[in-house]
């Protein structure tokens, strides 16, 4: 048993510990931040590109990424020098073959990633987990194309990757058990604090939690009930300012479920239960209103810095980390309640 999760050793496929080289296929807004979790842990990490240009954009990334760790003390120099020298950068994606963990992090195109999958199942010896970076999609729909479906699984890394300790780790319609088993022990090898979600649903866990507020939020501002700002604002100074340590359920508990059942019986009719993305979202989309890239969205970016509210996002996440004793990397260790049966 290890970590509290007991080994079953059946069907070939390695231990967690076996996992000591991994694969990273795309150098978008994730694939940089995750090679630099796993080049913290200690696994030579190899992270695959389409060009030369997505390699030097990929590089950037990781190396500020890193940067930023060690500035903010959740990093050590050596650790952040030691990490980048564990890092390789191609074009060829054949490389993977040599990893015992490949994670898919290229565009959320269920066709493109099934081709991939399916490539990679050719490519790659059977012992190797297959994971995908997905936000949204299936992981039974991505490995419909593969000859060994129960190697692949879901492991969803929430932006930014280098910094955020949730990741989801998402069991497929014929996913091994012992796969998932390997990628929840590894990931909390890197300090992450992985989560399981036994049925393959679109959204997994926590996106659907999150579509679901997204939902309400637009239809308030739809219906003229507040404004985005002050729906935002409600929400950081309110419910978003205690969920990092007092959950629904558990303010369910503290209040009482007669309480809960009471308010439940009130507000439930009245929200928002369509099952199609909101009119004020489509009219905005429409009008060509696509967020802070085309100037305006929810907000007028016109008058706004999207670089200055990320800056103190990622500002904002160190101190809380910090303050919990966390740093990037595998000296994170994992609390005992993370362990599964």
């Amino acid at each position: 048993m290890e970590n509290g999760i007991p080994w079953t050793g059946q069907g070939g496929l390695k231990d967690a510990g076996a996992i000591s080289q991994v694969a990273i296929i795309g150098t978008g807004q994730m694939g940089p931040g995750i090679a630099v979790t796993t080049t913290l842990a200690g696994c030579p990490t190899t992270l695959v590109g389409r060009t030369a240009d997505s390699l030097a954009h990929g590089r950037s990334r990781f190396a500020a990424s890193l940067a930023f760790l060690v500035e903010h003390g959740l990093a050590t120099a050596e650790a952040s020098a030691a990490a980048t020298a564990r890092l390789t950068l191609t074009t060829e994606v054949q490389a993977v073959a040599s990893a015992d963990l490949v994670i898919e992090s290229i565009v959320e195109h269920l066709p493109t990633k099934q081709q991939l999958f399916r490539e990679l199942d050719d490519l790659c010896p059977p012992a190797v987990i297959l994971a995908t970076n997905t936000s949204g999609l299936r992981i039974s729909d991505i490995a419909s194309l593969m000859s060994r479906p129960e190697r692949a699984v879901t492991t969803h890394f929430w932006n930014p990757g280098h910094l955020m300790p949730l990741v989801e780790v998402i069991q497929g319609e014929r996913t091994a058990e012992e796969t998932v088993q390997r990628a929840y022990r590894f990931l909390q090898r890197c300090g992450k604090r992985p989560v399981i979600g036994r049925k393959d649903v679109p959204g997994q866990i926590c996106n659907r939690l999150q579509q679901a507020l997204i939902r309400e939020a637009i239809y308030m501002v739809q219906e003229g009930i507040a404004s985005a700002e002050d729906v935002e604002t409600a929400l950081k100074a309110g419910a978003g300012l205690r969920w990092p340590v007092y959950g629904p359920f558990e303010h369910s508990d503290f209040v009482g479920l007669t309480l809960t059942l009471a308010v439940q019986t009130a507000v439930l009719p009245s929200l928002c239960n369509s099952t199609e993305p909101g009119q004020y979202l489509k009219d905005l989309a429409a009008a060509g209103h696509l967020g802070a890239r085309t100037g305006q969205g929810f907000h007028d970016w016109r008058q706004r810095s999207m670089d200055d509210l990320l800056r103190t996002r990622d500002r904002f996440l160190a101190e809380r980390l910090r303050e919990a004793g966390q740093t990037a990397g595998p000296q994170a260790a994992p609390r005992p309640q993370e362990a599964r049966p």
